[in-house]
C-alpha cells in the first residue's frame, strides 16, 4: 500500500513537473508576448503623438491661413472700395468736364453777342470803367437817396402840420354841430321820469350831457343823458329844474345847457 501511495506521490510530483515546467514556459512566452505588446504600445503612442503634433501643427497653419485670408479679404474689400471711389471720382470729373465744356461753348457764344467795341484782350479794361462808372452811379443814388429822405422828412412835418389843422377843424365842426343841437322829445314817461329825444351818437351826446327843454319861447325844464344810441338817446328828467306847474311832453324843443367853446 505504501509503495502505491510513493508511486503515485511520484506520478503527481512528476505530472505537477510537467505542468510546471509548462506554465513556465507559457508564462515566458506570455512575458515576451505582452513586452512586445508594450513596445508597439509605446511605438503606437509615440506615432500618435506624431500625429497629434502634426495635427497642431495643421489646426496652427490652418489658423495662420485663414488670418492671412481674412487679411487679404479686407485688403481686396478696401481694393474694391478705393476702385468705386476712383469710379466716382471718374464719373464726377468727366461731369466737371462736360460742364467744363459747355460753359465754353456758352462762353464763345457769348463773346460773339458782345459788342464790337468790346474785344476780349480789352474786357478787363472795360470792367473796371464799367465798375467805375457803377460807383459813380451809385454815388448819386445814394446823394438823390439821402435828398428824397430829407424831402420825405419835409413831406411828412408838413403832413404833420395839415393833421394837425384838419384835426382841429373837424373838432370845430363836430363842436359847431353839437352846439347847433336842436332835437325833439318823442316819449315821455312821468313815472318813471325819463325821456326819449331824437338826437343820438352822431350829434355827439354822451352820458350825463345836460340839455334844456324848451316850448316856443319858453324854458319848461333840464333833463340828463344817461343812455346814448345812434338816433336816439334816453335821458332822465331833473325834478328840481322843470318849472313849477309845467311838465315836459312829446314835441318839446331840446337844446344843449352849455356850449362847447372852440
Amino acid at each position: 500500500m505504501t509503495k502505491v501511495l510513493f508511486i503515485l506521490s511520484a506520478v503527481v510530483i512528476l505530472v505537477a513537473s510537467f505542468f510546471a515546467y509548462q506554465n513556465g514556459r507559457e508564462f515566458a512566452s506570455v512575458r515576451l508576448s505582452v513586452a512586445g505588446i508594450n513596445s508597439q504600445i509605446t511605438k503606437e503612442q509615440a506615432a500618435d503623438k506624431k500625429i497629434i503634433g502634426e495635427a497642431n501643427q495643421l489646426v496652427a497653419d490652418i489658423g495662420r491661413v485663414q488670418g492671412e485670408l481674412d487679411i487679404e479679404a479686407e485688403k481686396l474689400k478696401a481694393h474694391k472700395n478705393k476702385l468705386s471711389q476712383a469710379e466716382g471720382e471718374t464719373t464726377r470729373t468727366q461731369e466737371e468736364l462736360d460742364a467744363k465744356v459747355k460753359r465754353q461753348q456758352k462762353l464763345v457764344v457769348d463773346l460773339e453777342k458782345l459788342p464790337k467795341d468790346v474785344k476780349p484782350e480789352t474786357i478787363n479794361e472795360d470792367i473796371a470803367r464799367m465798375k467805375k462808372e457803377k460807383l459813380e452811379f451809385e454815388a448819386q443814388a445814394e446823394a438823390k437817396k439821402k435828398e428824397t429822405v430829407a424831402e420825405l422828412e419835409k413831406v411828412a412835418v408838413v403832413q404833420g402840420r395839415l393833421s394837425e389843422v384838419v384835426r382841429k377843424i373837424e373838432e370845430r365842426r363836430k363842436n359847431f354841430d353839437r352846439n347847433s343841437l336842436t332835437s325833439r322829445v318823442l316819449a315821455v314817461n312821468q313815472d318813471w321820469g325819463f325821456v326819449v329825444i331824437d338826437a343820438g351818437k352822431s350829434t355827439g351826446l354822451t352820458q350825463d350831457t345836460k340839455l334844456i327843454v324848451t316850448r316856443g319861447s319858453l324854458t319848461v325844464g333840464k333833463i340828463s343823458v344817461m343812455n346814448v344810441e345812434d338816433t336816439r338817446s334816453m335821458a332822465t328828467i331833473v325834478p328840481d329844474a322843470v318849472i313849477n306847474g309845467m311838465t315836459i311832453m312829446p314835441g318839446d324843443r331840446v337844446i344843449l345847457e352849455n356850449l362847447l367853446q372852440n
